[in-house]
């Protein structure tokens, strides 16, 4: 709310139009505690049904490091495979396959709001060499700049 006050002040200020921005972040604020987001929940409901059997757990599972955010861990636990961030105790989650090479991750800590997909790339000999993130929902908050990172395999 600090912002819709700070926004509705300036634009008072610079004497612009009412831009009712109480009201927008409130609809937003709304629209985000629902979920309300058809493109992630569609997501979720072909991960609910993908086939993982195919999947060999051991082929993903290691270290992975981007030069800017640090370490990530792709392990297993309890027969799933986990991802965790070494830096950010907020970014771990279940692995949940989806398609080909790509799981869907929905972090633990849910304030974030930031469901992504993790996607691995792997070489003519199926062994993983790096990973990439990009969000689920195209209406993530920009903050989250998983498509930036570059994860690559340390042996």
């Amino acid at each position: 709310m600090f912002s819709a006050v700070a926004n509705a002040i300036t634009d008072d200020y610079l004497g612009l139009d009412n831009f009712n921005w109480v009201d927008k972040y409130a609809a937003y604020f709304k629209q985000r505690a629902t979920g309300n987001d058809d493109y992630t929940k569609k997501v979720w409901e072909e991960v609910a049904t993908a086939d993982a059997s195919k999947i060999n757990a051991k082929n993903y599972t290691g270290f992975y490091r981007d030069n800017w955010f640090g370490k990530a861990e792709v392990f297993n636990k309890k027969g799933k495979l986990y991802i965790k961030f070494l830096r950010s105790p907020k970014l771990n989650g279940e692995l949940q396959f989806y398609k080909n090479n790509t799981f869907a991750v929905k972090w633990e800590y849910q304030d974030m709001n930031a469901d992504a997909f993790v996607t691995f790339s792997v070489d003519n000999n199926n062994k993983v060499q790096s990973i990439k993130l990009k969000g689920i929902s195209p209406n993530i908050d920009f903050s989250f700049d998983f498509q930036d990172l570059d994860l690559q395999r340390e042996d």
